[in-house]
Order: C-alpha cells, then sequence, then structure tokens
C-alpha cells in the first residue's frame, strides 16, 4: 500500500470502503480531510458502472483538496449473492419461512427472497444450513420446491441485506469468473486506480488475471485471502513478487472455514507475511461498532490494538464507512487507537 501513514510516522495504514451510501461529496471530503490513506470501491455489490462513476467523482475531489489519497479497485469475490430487493434493509425472526428464489430482484421479500444464480434449487439440499451476509444470518433449507425454488427456515433474528453474500459450496464457474474479471478490468484501466484487489483462487486463474493486465495500467496488486486455497497456498502468495500485498478478508474467511479458526489464522498470515516482506491489511468488523455508538465495543478495541501490536500494516474499514453515518468518526477513532498503542510498543 502507500504507506501513507509510515511515511508520515503514523505507521499503520487505513483504507476506507466507499459505497452509495457514502458517496456524497461532502463525506468524501471528510473521509480524506479525516485521514484516510486509501478509498476502496467493492465491485463485489453494486452496479459497475456506478461504482466507476463514484470513483471518478472522488478523484475529482481529491484534486479539489490537492490530496494524496490512492484508489482500490475491488474486484469480485467468487461467491453468490442475494439480489435486489426493497427495503434494501428486511428484518427476519428465528423460525419464520421464506421463499428463496433465483431471480436478479424482487418486489417483496415475503413473496421471494432473490438469490443472483441460477437453478437455485439444483445448488441447493434439505436440511443444509446456509449463511448470509458475513454470518450474520442463517437460514435452514426444508424444502426444495422446484429448480429454482427453495422453502427455508430462518435460524435467528437478523436482517436480509440486498446484494450481500449467500454462502453456497459451489464449484467455480472459471470462465463466467474469468470474464466477468477481464471486462471490468478493461473499464477500470480508463481511469487507472492505484491498487487491483483480486481473489486467490489458484495459480493458474490468478497468473491468467495478472497476465492479461493491459500494458497501459500497471496498478500494485494487492490479493485478498478468504479461502482455504488461499490459506494454503500463503507462503507461495508472499513469495510472488507479483503481488504487492495481501489483504487478509474476515467477512470471507468467517464463513467459508470455521468461525473458530479465524483469530489463529489471522496472526499465521500476519507472521508470513512479515517474515517475506509483504504488507498485509486486515479487512472486516474492525471498528463495526462506531456506526452506532459512540465509544467503540471494548472487544472492538482490542481487536484494533491487537493488530497493532501484531505489526499489521493496515486496516480496512467496511461497513464503517460505508453504511455508517459518521464515516470520518471511525476513522478518527482508529487513528485515536493505533497512535495510543505505537506508543506502547
Amino acid at each position: 500500500m502507500p504507506l501513507l501513514g509510515h511515511l508520515l510516522g503514523l505507521l499503520m495504514f487505513i483504507v476506507s470502503t466507499i459505497s452509495h451510501h457514502s458517496c456524497r461529496p461532502d463525506k468524501i471530503r471528510k473521509i480524506i480531510l479525516a485521514g484516510s490513506d486509501v478509498l476502496r470501491y467493492n465491485f463485489t455489490y453494486g452496479a459497475q458502472e456506478q461504482n466507476i462513476r463514484l470513483m471518478k467523482k472522488a478523484m475529482k475531489i481529491k484534486e479539489d483538496l490537492n490530496s494524496s489519497v490512492k484508489f482500490l479497485a475491488d474486484l469480485p469475490s467468487p461467491r453468490v449473492g442475494l439480489g435486489d430487493f426493497s427495503p434494501k434493509n428486511f428484518a427476519v425472526k428465528a423460525g419464520q419461512k421464506l421463499i428463496f428464489r433465483s431471480a436478479v430482484a424482487s418486489p417483496n421479500c415475503h413473496k421471494f427472497v432473490p438469490v443472483d444464480v441460477a437453478k437455485l434449487g439444483e445448488k441447493t439440499y434439505a436440511e443444509q444450513t446456509i449463511f448470509l451476509g458475513d454470518g450474520e444470518v442463517a437460514i435452514q433449507v426444508i424444502e426444495i420446491i422446484n429448480d429454482e425454488t427453495i422453502r427455508v427456515r430462518v435460524l435467528n433474528n437478523g436482517h436480509l441485506e440486498a446484494h450481500r453474500g449467500f454462502y453456497l459450496n459451489q464449484a467455480l464457474d472459471k470462465d463466467a469468473f474469468l470474464s466477468a474479471c477481464k471486462n471490468l478490468i478493461k473499464k477500470l484501466a480508463r481511469f487507472k486506480p492505484h491498487y487491483l484487489a483480486l481473489s486467490y483462487i489458484d495459480e493458474e486463474i490468478n497468473a491468467e488475471l495478472l497476465n492479461w493486465m493491459p500494458k497501459n495500467w500497471r496498478p500494485k496488486i494487492v490479493v485478498k485471502i478468504e479461502n482455504q486455497a488461499g490459506i494454503d497456498n500463503c507462503v507461495k502468495i508472499c513469495q510472488n513478487n507479483a503481488y504487492y500485498a495481501l489483504m487478509l478478508d474476515r467477512g470471507e474467511l468467517g464463513v467459508n472455514l470455521p468461525f473458530e479458526r479465524l483469530g489463529v489464522l489471522q496472526k499465521e498470515v500476519t507472521a508470513l507475511a512479515k517474515k517475506h516482506g509483504k504488507p498485509v491489511m486486515v479487512s472486516t468488523q474492525i471498528l463495526e461498532s462506531t456506526i452506532n455508538n459512540y465509544i467503540p465495543n471494548r472487544s472492538d478495541i482490542l481487536d484494533l490494538t491487537n493488530l497493532v501490536l501484531d505489526e499489521v500494516d493496515g486496516i480496512m474499514l467496511c461497513r464503517e464507512t460505508d453504511i455508517g453515518t459518521r464515516p470520518a468518526y471511525a476513522i478518527s477513532i482508529a487513528k485515536k487507537i493505533i497512535v495510543e498503542t505505537e506508543k506502547h510498543k
């Protein structure tokens, strides 16, 4: 990463996620002025053209502020997501029964919840447990109605959010995944964001994407560790000079792998990255309690403190700056904890 914080003696850098929730010019200015080093645009969510427009507008704000903030385009992860629906946040209760159907959108989630994948009924089975979002909600399949439709029971109180993860253990369609990534890279090359984040799938797929990069745009590549393949190949990834930095995606890892392993995996990946001289950042639920709280949850404070003590190079704020109404406040809290912890290293 730019390690801007390192250059200024502030040490850990901060990446802030931007979406249509946080794209107002006044919010972007506040996020930049609060000290975010990188603005991240997550192409797993939302329309590609919308995210590109938001990035272009933020680049103009950067120029107006004469800021050194950098831009990161995060390519889609290879997972299924919910479709679009309104309202975007749909409350559910434990024991509630719902219909989920293959569709890109739904007019009413009480009728059916859309899942953006073909033949949902063929890809699921009775009594299967499926995690939604970052695992905030779990559902259990109770009936396969047809090839496209299933009936489920909600296992806990929570909220469904449009476009968030719907975690099926299904084989990756490599051709479709590569085609989607290449088309997006072609569009992004017009705007040349400084960094490009891509999922680690396997050596063949990642090499093809790297070799396909256009000659007129050479971003620094951040490889996302979000599944067992990324964990198993972490040493190879660290030794590959094509990759500039690692991003440990705790959101994906926490549902793709047994969640009880996450803490140990974070320590192991961080140690490997440091051993090989690769910058490493940690993503997801860093200071999510600041979305509503004035003082963060103590677990959030301790989490960030430990990241600093483990010499993680950077953090990625996701929902804190994406859907949160006070993104600049979340950044200021992160900086307070980072600076105070550094005094005691």
